[in-house]
């Protein structure tokens, strides 16, 4: 429950506002709802990789992969599958450590 959770309410916060909501959804969904720390890490990165792979893969798609090449390019990389799975880590592993800290402090809270 929680992964479609943070999938859903991240989806919502990146659609009308930057990137970084969606770490602040992890925190809070996690402070929340999370049963340990490993398990909140694992349902925040694992939420947050596919948003984000859902989403490049769209982007990719909707405009040929141009886009895609074109930042690859900026960054020197050789294949956009590599941008995309490096982009999808970086969210992944930012939002996975935020959700632990949201799950760190409901029990320091507590």
């Amino acid at each position: 429950m929680l992964y479609v959770l943070i999938i859903l309410f991240s989806a919502i916060a990146q659609y009308f506002g930057p990137w970084w909501l969606m770490p602040i959804v992890c925190f809070v969904l996690c402070l929340w709802k999370a049963e340990a720390a490993l398990k909140a890490f694992g349902v925040a990165f694992f939420a947050a990789a596919t948003l984000w792979l859902g989403y490049a893969s769209y982007q990719h798609f909707i405009n040929d992969g141009l886009i895609g090449q074109k930042v690859a390019d900026i960054f020197k990389i050789p294949n956009v599958l590599i941008l995309v799975v490096i982009t999808t880590l970086i969210g992944g592993i930012v939002s996975g450590f935020a959700g632990m800290a949201g799950y760190y402090c409901r029990k320091a809270l507590a």
